[in-house]
């Protein structure tokens, strides 16, 4: 019986860490509000309010960046480094932007904005690398690992993704889905591409082999804006717990034995 007890605890705790290991947070930054930073949950697309973003226009981007407690967001005429608790937003560069995503691999920000697409230097944030142009206007971009990031055209209704090495865009597919003013994020771990834009309310995630868009929950909010999502690189408290279970596992059968 202690035997059956101990597997079923164990069990819920490897659960509580996998859990843990796979979380991450899903950032939002409202377009034309310069308080308008908020998280927005993952399942039920409900948004919670932070505080600064520092945008001062429409359009904006938001992405991650090498530290888990800042994102790039671009105000749309600069680009500023974005507190995670909503605590600020200092402009960094002068680089205008609608979109931007964030290559944690080659420490390289992109950004695009009414058709063009570059990479931002990371020394002054205003220096900018042209590259190949997508053919339409992409409003959202997310990394999405390896060499590829994702983008969703404010013009067409199509999500697209473009190869690094080669400096290539390639057509997804069409979303069905009107998309304007829009931000792209994606979840590498679990391979979630989300979406919101301000034809709607709703949190979507997108298909990144088909571009079909399926509705996750309503934000609450009408409006478009950037999006990030930050993984989680550290496990909390679960794993010492663990440990200790399995410490109690033996100790028990050890008792057990003697007995």
């Amino acid at each position: 019986m202690f035997k059956k007890i101990m597997l079923g605890t164990l069990s819920i705790l490897s659960l509580t860490i996998v859990s843990n290991a796979h979380a991450g947070v899903l950032y939002f930054s409202e377009d034309n509000n310069g308080n308008g930073l908020y998280t927005l949950n993952t399942t039920t697309g409900a948004a919670t309010n932070i505080g600064a973003s520092g945008v001062t226009g429409a359009t904006v981007g938001l992405a991650p960046s090498a530290d888990p407690t800042k994102l790039y967001g671009s105000t749309w005429t600069n680009i500023a480094s974005t507190s995670t608790d909503g605590s600020g937003a200092p402009i960094i560069g002068s680089a205008n932007a609608e979109a931007l995503a964030y290559n944690p691999n080659t420490n390289t920000l992109y950004g695009g904005i009414n058709g063009s697409f570059f990479s931002i230097s990371s020394g002054d944030f205003s220096t900018l690398t042209p590259l190949s142009a997508p053919g339409t206007d992409i409003e959202g971009l997310a990394y999405g690992g390896g060499n590829t990031l994702y983008g969703l055209s404010g013009a067409n209704r199509n999500l697209y993704s473009y190869d690094i090495i080669n400096d290539l865009w390639t057509l997804i597919g069409d979303t069905l889905i009107d998309f304007d003013q829009s931000g792209l994020a994606y979840d590498i771990e679990n391979g979630i591409l989300y979406a919101v834009g301000n034809q709607d309310s709703w949190l979507y995630s997108l298909d990144t082999t088909t571009a079909q868009a399926t509705r996750i929950g309503d934000t609450g909010i009408q409006n478009g804006g950037g999006l990030a999502f930050v993984a989680m690189t550290t496990v909390p408290e679960p794993a010492p717990l663990a440990l200790l279970g399995l410490g109690l596992f033996g100790l028990g059968l050890a008792r057990k034995r003697r007995s």
